[in-house]
C-alpha cells in the first residue's frame, strides 16, 4: 500500500471533499491527485511547480503523471466550479441571514506575471500576453486573471478565477455573466468593484439579481449638478469647505461631498468624493465613489466600499504560498485546472472545520495535519516490521 494512500485514506482532506460531493463528480485516481496537490500545495517550500507537488504530497507516481493529469485528466472543470460556487454560496448566504449582515459580491483582476520567452523558445506558456499592471504601472507579459469572491462578515471566499483573453469576451461580459448565476438574496446585497467595472452593463446585471452596486469612480467621469455637464475633478474645485463634512472609515478620517443625481449612461446614484483630512481640495488625492442605493448614508458607502479591499489580500496570499503567480505548467488547460485547484485549497485552509478561519491560521493547520498523519504512518510501518529500504522508497528518498 502506498505511502500516499495511507496517509490520507482517512485524513481531513477526504473527508471535506466528500462533504462536497466530489465523489459524484470524480473517480477514485482524481480524488487522489486532488489530495495531492491541496498537501503540496500547503507546505513550505512549495514554488508552484509539478515537481514540488509530487515531492511534497510524497505522490508515488512521477511528475509527467500528475502533468497528464492537469493537461490531459478526464475531469470536468465545469462541475468541479460548481461545487466551489454551491459551498461558497450556501455558507455566505446562511451567514448572512444569521448575522443580518449584507452581502458582498467582490470582483478584480490581477496578474500572473511570467517571463517573456524568446523567439527560438518551441514550447511556450499558451495564452500569455501584455496586460496592464497597476500595480507596477507598465505593461508586463503573463495571464490576467479575473476573479469573483462572495463575503459576510469576515468570512471572505472565492467563487470564481479564471484566464481573461483578449479577443474573447470582454471583461465587463464576463462580470455580467458571473453575477447572473448568484442566487437572489434575501436581504441587502452588494456587488463592489473597481473604476474599471462601473458602467450600465454592470449595474443592470446586479439589478436583476437584487444586488446593488458600490464602486470606485474615475474623476474625469461626467455628472450633471443643477443640470450643468462637468467632469468630477472640475467640479471638486467649486466645492467649500462649508459644503463638506469628516467621516471616519477604518480609523482615517476623510473630508467628503455627496452628489445625488445622473451620469453618463446612470440615471440616478450617489457620487461621494473624498479627500484625506490634510488634503482637501488637492486634486491628487482626490477618490470618488459610486452607490446605486440611494438610500444609505455617506460613512455607510465609504465602509461597505472598504470591504472590496479582502480580494488584494487574497491575491497577495495565494500567490506568495499556493502558486497563483509562479504556475509553470503550460497549456491552457492545465493553467485552468490549476487555477482551480488553488480556489479549492484556499477554501480547505478556511473552512474545513465548518467555521471559518484566516488563511493564514488554516494553512498552518493543514501543515500540522500533514506532519502528523507522516508520523503515524512511520509508526504503523514500524510496528509492522515494514524494512527500512521499503520505506524509504515509499517516502522517494531511497
Amino acid at each position: 500500500m502506498s505511502h500516499n494512500k495511507r496517509i490520507t485514506e482517512n485524513s481531513s482532506i477526504i473527508q471535506y471533499l466528500m462533504k462536497l460531493n466530489f465523489a459524484l463528480y470524480f473517480s477514485k485516481p482524481v480524488i487522489r491527485h486532488i489530495v495531492e496537490f491541496i498537501i503540496a500545495a500547503t507546505q513550505k517550500g512549495y514554488s508552484g511547480t509539478v515537481t514540488d507537488i509530487v515531492n511534497l504530497s510524497f505522490a508515488n507516481c512521477h511528475r509527467t503523471t500528475f502533468g497528464k493529469f492537469l493537461s490531459q485528466g478526464v475531469w470536468n472543470i465545469e462541475y468541479a466550479w460548481k461545487a466551489i460556487r454551491r459551498e461558497v454560496i450556501r455558507i455566505i448566504f446562511e451567514l448572512s441571514q444569521i448575522s443580518n449582515k449584507p452581502i458582498f459580491v467582490i470582483f478584480d483582476d490581477t496578474i500572473a506575471e511570467k517571463t517573456k520567452p524568446s523567439l527560438q523558445a518551441k514550447h511556450t506558456i499558451q495564452a500569455t500576453g501584455f496586460h496592464q499592471s497597476h500595480l507596477k504601472g507598465k505593461q508586463v507579459w503573463g495571464h490576467q486573471l479575473l476573479t469573483m469572491m462572495l463575503s459576510c462578515g469576515k468570512v471572505v471566499l472565492p467563487c470564481c478565477i479564471e484566464r481573461y483573453e483578449k479577443g474573447g469576451k470582454s471583461k465587463i461580459e464576463r462580470i455580467c455573466e458571473m453575477v447572473s448565476m448568484l442566487p437572489i438574496p434575501k436581504g441587502p446585497a452588494y456587488g463592489l468593484c473597481d473604476s474599471w467595472y462601473i458602467n450600465k452593463k454592470v449595474i443592470e446585471a446586479h439589478f436583476e439579481r437584487g444586488y446593488h452596486l458600490i464602486g470606485a469612480l474615475k474623476t474625469n467621469r461626467i455628472i450633471y449638478p443643477q443640470g450643468i455637464r462637468i467632469q468630477i475633478k472640475d467640479f471638486a474645485q467649486y466645492i467649500e469647505k462649508n459644503e463638506v463634512h469628516l467621516v471616519t472609515v477604518n480609523g482615517s478620517n476623510y473630508w467628503v461631498y455627496r452628489y445625488e443625481g445622473a451620469l453618463n449612461g446612470i440615471d440616478n446614484a450617489v457620487v461621494v468624493l473624498c479627500w484625506p483630512e490634510k488634503a482637501f481640495k488637492n486634486e491628487n488625492a482626490l477618490h470618488a465613489f459610486i452607490c446605486t442605493n440611494t438610500e444609505l448614508d455617506t460613512e455607510t458607502i465609504l465602509n461597505y466600499y472598504s470591504q472590496r479591499w479582502p480580494i488584494e489580500i487574497f491575491f497577495r496570499q495565494t500567490k506568495n504560498n499556493l502558486g497563483l503567480n509562479t504556475y509553470q505548467v503550460r497549456s491552457t488547460k492545465s493553467i485552468d485546472r490549476l487555477l482551480w485547484l488553488i480556489s479549492l485549497t484556499y477554501m480547505y485552509c478556511t473552512t474545513s472545520d465548518d467555521k471559518y478561519c484566516k488563511f493564514g491560521q488554516g494553512i498552518k493547520k493543514v501543515r500540522k495535519e500533514v506532519q502528523k498523519q507522516r508520523v503515524q504512518w512511520l509508526y504503523e510501518q514500524a510496528n509492522n516490521k515494514v524494512p527500512i529500504d521499503e520505506i524509504l522508497e515509499q517516502l522517494q528518498l531511497a
